[in-house]
């Protein structure tokens, strides 16, 4: 099943926008630690996302979250890959720019004094349509500008939550353009997360006849067809997508998911090793899938390893009791071990 986060991740391709920054902005929450004194004074947080070849990224999704995950402010970078919040209370924030499939995040301290960062996205280039290792379709040339924006403002409204909201932006979308595949492909996301996984594969075939090189199309596909426990076609799905996106840390991460399901450990760890060399920061689920491959492979000191990695990170996550029993067994089994 596609953790939410990860969906997220997916949903929040990028787009052709107007090259100045656009930045929309809400009041900053009043939670502990970040509340105002009468001291306290507005600033302004400004940065720059380039890719690793330090090349600027033009349109990228940029957010600002407080330190309960909550967004408190967004922006879009301008052709010189800046962008810039206005206005934010002293405190500590994380700053997280999403480029297609691929994210960077950036700790910061917001002090009295203007700060600046530089976010490097992992991607080597990225063409005018944002969609990173890939390039621009015919299809995607033909999208009205009226369809486009209705798409953005539906992962605007994703991203807070709001997928009541976001569904309705995507069917405007779908009205004015119906083989438009990035919004398609974004209707099936929603889809998932709402378990209709027929819905959403029949969703993505749509999305793929109209643009056979929407590599987001083919990633989550591949992500549907392994919640469906289809593995094999979830195989063959997501090479396509690794053709057309080969730094999509997610492709990786399903493909691993999809070898565990057919019980292939070893080629798995290897598909989930690379995903992890690719992920902008730790995600928990990898642990957790990782964990899975080991114990196929009986090697339950990595196992254990790998799951409490898992608790630490995410020791509340959807998964976390799950892997508590995990450990338990793996532990009592590691202690019948010879030599142990």
């Amino acid at each position: 099943m596609v953790h939410r986060a990860a969906a997220l991740a997916l949903a929040l391709m990028a787009f052709n926008i107007s090259s100045l920054a656009q930045t929309s902005y809400s009041a900053v929450p009043q939670h502990p630690g970040l509340q105002s004194s009468t001291q306290d004074m507005f600033n302004t947080l400004s940065g720059t996302v380039i890719t690793v070849d330090n090349k600027p990224l033009k349109d990228v999704h940029v957010a600002l979250r407080d330190n309960n995950g909550s967004t408190v402010a967004t922006a879009y970078t301008n052709s010189a890959g800046m962008f810039e919040f206005a206005q934010v209370h002293q405190g500590t924030y994380y700053v997280v720019a999403t480029s297609g499939v691929s994210q960077a995040e950036e700790r910061v301290d917001v002090t009295r004094m203007p700060g600046n960062i530089t976010l490097r996205v992992p991607v080597r280039s990225t063409p005018t349509d944002g969609n990173p290792g890939s390039s621009i379709s015919v299809a995607q040339y033909r999208v009205p500008s009226k369809a486009r924006d209705e798409l953005k403002s539906a992962r605007e409204a994703s991203a807070k939550g709001k997928d009541d909201d976001a569904a309705k932006h995507l069917a405007k979308a779908l009205e004015i353009y119906p083989k438009y595949a990035d919004a398609m492909t974004m209707r099936a996301l929603l889809k998932m997360d709402a378990k209709d996984t027929q819905g959403a594969i029949a969703d993505l075939q749509e999305a793929i006849k109209d643009d056979e090189n929407c590599a987001m199309a083919y990633m989550v596909m591949g992500a549907a067809l392994n919640q469906g426990t289809k593995f094999d076609d979830a195989i063959r799905t997501l090479q396509r997508g690794e053709a057309l996106a080969p730094d999509a840390w997610q492709i990786y991460f399903e493909m691993g998911k999809a070898l565990i399901g057919k019980g292939q450990y070893e080629p798995a760890l290897r598909q989930l090793d690379r995903a992890q060399s690719l992920v902008p920061k730790d995600y928990a689920p990898l642990h957790m899938a990782k964990a899975h491959a080991m114990l196929g492979l009986n090697n339950y000191t990595d196992a254990m390893t790998e799951l409490q990695a898992y608790l630490d990170k995410a020791p509340k996550g959807p998964q976390s009791d799950q892997a508590q029993k995990m450990l338990n067994q793996a532990k009592a089994f590691a202690t019948k071990q010879p030599g142990q």
